[in-house]
């Protein structure tokens, strides 16, 4: 069964954490741990961890999107990029060790120009063989409209 999945506004989730969130101090954080996502890169790691396999379609670029594509293989998961103009973005959250409290931010991702746009459908039509099941997830970059 041929499973592709298509992510519009991949990120790559930066976690970490400290003993308390105080504001106006400077929170020393543990390492930092570094995680591929977005909707349908997600279910594409989740098809893995579970024996199964997919095909993750995305667009990326700048030194965020070389380390999705870094952390995509490092998974074993079979992905095709599109290069884009702007940066893949970066989401940052931070749990309290003290409280157990995480704090996301969710940074908004670059738009996709028309063309940018263009190359992902020619990414989608070009598969072969045609794939079963096409799962798009995940939220759409700024400016996108659900069909382009």
């Amino acid at each position: 069964m041929k499973i592709v999945t298509l992510t519009l506004n991949p990120t790559v989730d930066k976690s970490t954490s400290v003993d308390k969130i105080v504001p106006d101090h400077k929170l020393r954080c543990a390492a930092p741990k570094f995680e591929p996502g977005g909707g349908g890169i997600n279910v594409s790691r989740a098809l893995r961890r579970l024996g199964g396999n997919s095909l993750a379609v995305f667009p990326s670029s700048g030194p965020t999107g070389s380390l999705l594509e870094f952390l995509l293989t490092e998974e074993g998961i079979e992905q095709h990029s599109i290069a884009t103009e702007s940066w893949t973005r970066e989401n940052f959250i931070v749990v309290d060790s003290s409280s157990s409290q995480q704090y996301r931010f969710g940074m908004p991702g670059p738009e996709l120009t028309a063309a940018e746009q263009s190359r992902v459908l020619d990414a989608l039509r070009t598969i072969s063989p045609l794939p079963e099941f096409l799962v798009i997830s995940g939220s759409l970059p700024p400016a996108s409209s659900p069909i382009f």
